[in-house]
This record gives C-alpha cells, sequence and structure tokens, in this order.
C-alpha cells in the first residue's frame, strides 16, 4: 500500500469514530459569572468564576485585589492569561515561610523572577514552580488554564 492509500486508510477510519464536542464558554457569560461572584464576596481579596473542572483540567477566571501567598503545585502546568488589570507576577526561585504579627502564615518568593504584567500577557507556570503575584495595582484579572492538576 502506498503512503497515499495509508494515510486514506486513517481518515476514513478517523471520520466514522464520534469525538464528544470541547467546551465553549461565552466571555460574556464569564464576565457575569466573575461580576456575580465579585458581588457575593465584595471584601474577599480573590474571587473565582469557575469555567471547568475535570480530571486533566481545571479552567477559571480569577480576579485578585491584594496579593496572598506564594505556591507551588506539585503537579500540572498553569498559564494565566491576563484580561484586565495591572499586576506583578513572581515565578521561580524558592518559597520562604514565616508567621505574620497577626500569626497568620507568610509565603513569599525569593530569589525568583519578576514581572509587571497587563492585559493580553500570558504567563507559563511548569509543575513546581513557585508562582506569587506580589503586588497588585488596583486588582488583576486572568484566565486561568491548568492542565493535569493532580490532587492539588
Amino acid at each position: 500500500m502506498t503512503l497515499t492509500g495509508l494515510m486514506l486508510v486513517f481518515a476514513i477510519g478517523a471520520a466514522q469514530s464520534v469525538v464528544p464536542p470541547g467546551t465553549v464558554s461565552a466571555g460574556a457569560d464569564l464576565q457575569a459569572n466573575l461580576k456575580k461572584a465579585m458581588a457575593d464576596a465584595p471584601d474577599a481579596p480573590m474571587v473565582v468564576a469557575r469555567v471547568e473542572s475535570t480530571d486533566t483540567t481545571r479552567v477559571n477566571l480569577i480576579h485578585r485585589t491584594v496579593p496572598q501567598n506564594a505556591i507551588i503545585h506539585a503537579t500540572g502546568w498553569e498559564v494565566h492569561h491576563i484580561t484586565d488589570g495591572t499586576g506583578t507576577v513572581v515565578t521561580g526561585g524558592r518559597v520562604v515561610r514565616s508567621t505574620g504579627a497577626g500569626g497568620e502564615r507568610v509565603a513569599k518568593i525569593e530569589d525568583g523572577s519578576s514581572r509587571v504584567v497587563t492585559a493580553g500577557d500570558v504567563v507559563i507556570i511548569p509543575a513546581g514552580t513557585p508562582h506569587w503575584y506580589s503586588d497588585i495595582d488596583g486588582s488583576v484579572t486572568y484566565l486561568e488554564i491548568r492542565y493535569d492538576p493532580g490532587s492539588n
């Protein structure tokens, strides 16, 4: 059989299989869900509008108004697509944990790479990479896409 014939056999076989559709989330729906989450928790430092959560992916629209603790996910990559606002994201380095004046747990990053991000920017965070929004100028909103999030 020729290469063209073999490709035709695979194409016909693939055409006969029914594949489930992907997920489509309208931008207006995402914004409405985020605004509702913000109205439900007006003083929250972070609100989340969930788009999809499966065994292999998590997709959320996240709105932050103040920095929170640095974090590391042992499994899964993250992509943050900034949709609104400005913040300083720190990636890499090492997480340093301490206790704040009020006894709260504090986690920051030392020796990481710091960068100001604005609408349109994309941040890619491999598994095991510390990450943290160390400064937020008013607010920052981003579409978070996590691949293979595992148990964290």
